[in-house]
């Protein structure tokens, strides 16, 4: 074994922690969060609704960059949770169906041993009569 590879730390050495990120620094493109490149950001002042007669009594809000920021958040995460419940829906569904499948052939099959059980009973119940008819056409016949 080669110990010259310094690339390898050993168990008792300390292994500096890499800086924590500065928030405050804008961050890369692609970024989940953007920060305004303007500190001091302020909406722009919402104009007088134009009315015709027929326009809706609510008036238009303006779209604002952070609010179509948070539509476009809103819409990934949507995404995102509708893509993960996909995922997990055929494993889900699987095993409700094989949870089901278990009880609908645990009551089939007591219904059909009820059955079974039911027409062994017949049966034998009707051999038995038949067995005895005979036994005693026998012991009559013998007796006279």
């Amino acid at each position: 074994m080669n110990h010259d590879d310094n690339s390898i730390p050993l168990l008792t050495e300390v292994i500096p922690l890499a800086p924590a990120p500065d928030y405050a620094a804008p961050m890369q493109p692609g970024a989940f969060h953007t920060q305004p490149a303007n500190t001091h950001y302020q909406a722009p002042a919402a104009a007088a609704p134009v009315m015709t007669p027929m326009s809706p009594v609510t008036p238009v809000t303006p779209v604002t960059p952070a609010a179509e920021q948070y539509r476009q958040w809103e819409q990934e995460i949507r995404e995102n949770v509708l893509q993960s419940l996909l995922e997990r829906v055929d494993t889900v569904l699987h095993q409700h169906l094989q949870d089901q499948m278990v009880l609908a052939l645990d009551h089939l099959s007591d219904i059909v041993m009820q059955r079974v059980r039911e027409g062994l009973r017949d049966a034998l119940t009707e051999t038995v009569e038949r067995a005895v008819a005979e036994e005693m056409a026998r012991f009559t016949s013998s007796k006279m």
